[in-house]
């Protein structure tokens, strides 16, 4: 049906871009040879990517578990594939000379190129300006971010839409006491299905050389997520959280809704944090040159050790909802402390970045931008959305404009002298981060 197409569609862009480009399908076939559905149902679904309990050693009963994550780094290919990829696609060559008489196996575990780019998005969030009897506007507002991200020159090498994909999560709805004219539980879901929907057949229209990789917000699992709402998110986007290489650079994706409030799921809180930890360990003993990591809440605002007495600022309530019969209060919004991650989830997740040297995180859910640092380095970046725009009372001066729009990021590698780029490995000096290489990035406001 046109949903199953949709979701093909998007796993093979997110397979075949993960792949040094869009001209080798072997992964993907193989995954197709090698798994069941619910192995590889998604747009973020990674191909056959260990759980928690693998740690990255082979199994070898297991063809799918073979030279994956812990040989290629999820997108490997062998020198004859690297060969016949290079010759169709110079400009993609890597920049090491390869010895291709050699069977041997290459992938984005390892650096290919000196640069790479990738674009991040957030709260696409489908029908928050009408309380979601429309959603047509957000359509629009990511077909203009699908066309200024297809038009890049060269290409990023995958998109991160940063939770918030729609709006409806029938919990909101209850809270309210379903006065806004959605009548129940059952009806919110219809609508949150439409959504969904939706929002992958736009983002199909995403160049079929560019990974998309999406994660869930509290519109998609609610405030506090249960295993329900998750399992919900997972059937019609896969993978709540996962990982996978690009160029040498590791790229972490959380469920971190649950750091918000895991006690409607504190089972799978857990384990992510145990599967968080080993996918950091991981990163280090494979060298990775950097580590990002991408989640919908921003881990804070303004400062690493806030808390919510520190924060006194207000976005007041958007434009879209104003009614002129039934004029919003300026001074009504949503507080600051709202949107920040409380303190004793936030410093689980903040130690073991410190600890493993991640150079930055890259979140959403503020609905504007704000940029700040930890004391020992790590980027805090908050993109702001593709839908309503907020603007706190209590936000630092910026040095980017407002509004909506996507981020695009460029990564340097850092080559030692020779210019080889593995001779660099992501060494963490003390307090500090990754050292393999620097980030670079701005806001790019959406074009008409």
């Amino acid at each position: 049906d046109d949903k199953g197409q949709y979701h093909e569609d998007l796993v093979s862009k997110l397979s075949k871009a993960l792949l040094l480009g869009s001209s080798n399908g072997n992964l993907h076939e193989m995954s197709k040879d090698n798994s069941n559905d619910d192995n590889f149902s998604s747009p973020t679904s990674t191909l056959f990517f260990p759980d928690a309990t693998f740690l990255n050693e082979p199994d070898e009963s297991n063809p799918a578990h073979q030279n994956v994550d812990a040989f290629l780094g999820t997108c490997g290919l062998t020198s004859d594939e690297l060969q016949q990829h290079t010759q169709q696609f110079p400009e993609m060559a890597p920049l090491q000379t390869y010895d291709f008489s050699k069977n041997q196996t290459y992938g984005e575990l390892e650096p290919q190129t000196p640069s790479h780019s990738f674009v991040v998005c957030s709260d696409t969030q489908l029908g928050i300006s009408s309380k979601n009897r429309e959603w047509e506007t957000e359509l629009e507002y990511s077909r203009r971010a699908i066309r200024m991200i297809n038009a890049m020159d060269p290409p990023p090498r995958f998109v991160c839409v940063c939770g918030d994909l729609i709006d409806m999560e029938y919990t909101f709805e209850e809270r309210k006491g379903y006065k806004d004219g959605f009548g129940s539980k059952e009806e919110c879901d219809a609508v949150q299905d439409r959504q969904n929907e939706d929002f992958q057949e736009v983002w199909s229209h995403l160049r079929e050389d560019v990974a998309i990789c999406c994660l869930c917000g509290n519109h998609d699992v609610g405030n506090r997520p249960t295993p329900t709402s998750i399992q919900r998110y997972k059937d019609a986007f896969g993978d709540e959280y996962l990982a996978f290489w690009v160029n040498g650079t590791y790229n972490i994706v959380l469920n971190n809704v649950l750091f918000v409030d895991p006690s409607g799921a504190r089972e799978i809180f857990d384990k992510q944090l145990v599967w968080l930890e080993d996918r950091l360990k991981y990163a280090q003993e494979h060298d990775a040159k950097m580590i990002f990591v991408f989640g919908h809440h921003p881990w804070f605002l303004y400062d690493e050790n806030e808390t919510p007495e520190d924060l006194h600022g207000l976005s007041p309530y958007p434009e879209e909802w104003q009614d002129p019969s039934h004029p919003i209060d300026k001074d009504t919004g949503f507080f600051d402390a709202y949107f920040s991650i409380p303190k004793g989830y936030r410093d689980l997740a903040l130690a073991l970045f410190k600890k493993y040297g991640v150079n930055a995180s890259f979140c959403g859910h503020f609905h504007q931008n704000v940029i700040s640092k930890t004391k020992w380095g790590m980027d805090n970046i908050i993109t702001a959305p593709l839908s309503v725009v907020f603007e706190s009372s209590g936000k630092p001066q910026q040095h980017e404009e407002n509004g909506r729009g996507i981020r695009i990021v460029n990564v340097e590698l850092r080559p030692e002298q020779g210019g080889d780029l593995n001779a660099s490995r992501g060494r963490i000096p003390s307090k500090q981060v990754r050292s393999g290489g620097t980030i670079s990035h701005y806001f790019l406001p959406l074009q008409s």
